[in-house]
């Protein structure tokens, strides 16, 4: 009995969402305009041995004799005949505020058949934006973490701060004194406590709370000279959101993430020798039946949360991918009072 308690104590440690706390705005919110950007572009590996892409790649041929070009040498893409090189495309993600210099990440993956970029050199590549712009400059020795795991699948490979920002990239946050701050899971409830929580700080701050995720309000007139100070103050202040109200299901590996205020309406369940009833589907409150069968049977009022239902089936011993099969069955059944989320 006691290992059973410990696997349920475990199980409900990794599966469930306790109490929700009061946390910072800048925990559940970002300010609009902040945002990661994308950059990618397409460059040549070299050094191979062997294992870049096959002669007859017209792709390879032409980015070779591009490349030779640009330093002075004229060939025919027909003669080309390596098998050292790989056509790749190079990405990467750059945060808010990056500065001319900075290094990023890259990641490199093979276009053509190549069967490993793992030990190569990409030769410099110009990054660019959806704008068609370049930012950066990206180049080096590539890493395949999939090579160097033995695995089969060595055609993508990373370059640890492989590219160089050529320009500035700087995130707009304010327009014309005014600011707007996005939730990052949008809900009304929330929305409302963000706009009480900062009225309360800032009692004379012009606010619009806009809809379920965006809150516009103007900056003080005695922090327009400090805009970033305020913004520092206006992230810290304390807001408890609303409760999640989705159980989220991840089918492949059998995990179940349910927030605290999910309920489970009227409802009776059974499967094999196993009964759960809830609300006034159950048996009376006095009810004894033999031992068997109150092993085998539940009774719950109809304030039953899934955390509570996933205990009582765990307790008999069932596998979680049952669980998971008898929670959509509830929630078809329309007894799951929240949203349920398959993965």
């Amino acid at each position: 009995m006691k290992a059973i308690r410990l696997s349920i104590a475990l199980f409900l440690l990794g599966i469930s969402a306790f109490a929700v706390p009061t946390v910072r705005i800048k925990d559940i919110a970002d300010l609009r305009g902040i945002r990661d950007n994308q950059l990618v572009g397409i460059g040549l590996v070299t050094g191979l041995a062997g294992r870049g892409d096959s002669q007859n790649s017209e792709l390879l041929k032409a980015a070779i004799a591009n490349l030779v070009s640009n330093f002075g040498f004229r060939t025919d893409p027909a003669d080309i005949r390596s098998r050292n090189c790989a056509v790749v495309t190079v990405s990467c993600q750059i945060p808010a505020f990056v500065r001319a210099g900075e290094t990023v990440d890259i990641l490199v993956s093979s276009i053509g058949d190549a069967r490993t970029l793992d030990g190569g050199v990409l030769l410099q590549t110009p990054l660019k934006a959806a704008n068609g712009e370049v930012y950066a400059l990206a180049q080096g020795q590539i890493f395949s973490p999939q090579a160097a795991a033995g695995s089969s699948q060595k055609t993508v490979g990373s370059i640890p701060g492989g590219a160089i920002l050529e320009q500035d990239v700087v995130s707009s946050f304010l327009d014309d004194n005014s600011l707007s701050i996005l939730l990052r899971h949008p809900d009304f409830v929330t929305a409302n406590s963000v706009s009480e929580a900062i009225r309360q700080k800032y009692p004379d701050v012009l606010l619009q709370t806009v809809d379920a995720a965006m809150i516009e309000l103007s900056i003080p007139d005695q922090w327009r000279a400090n805009p970033v100070g305020f913004i520092a103050e206006l992230e810290s202040i304390q807001v408890t959101p609303e409760p999640s109200n989705k159980v989220v299901i991840d089918s492949s590996t059998g995990v179940i993430i349910f927030g605290e205020q999910v309920r489970i309406g009227k409802v009776a369940v059974s499967y094999q020798d196993i009964s759960v009833d809830v609300g006034p589907y159950g048996r009376p409150a006095g009810w004894l039946g033999d031992k068997e069968e109150r092993e085998h049977n539940f009774v719950f009022d109809q304030t039953t949360t899934v955390e509570q239902l996933v205990d009582t089936l765990r307790t008999v011993g069932l596998e979680t991918q049952m669980i998971i099969h008898i929670i959509k069955a509830i929630d078809k059944a329309g007894s799951l009072y929240g949203t349920l989320v398959v993965q």
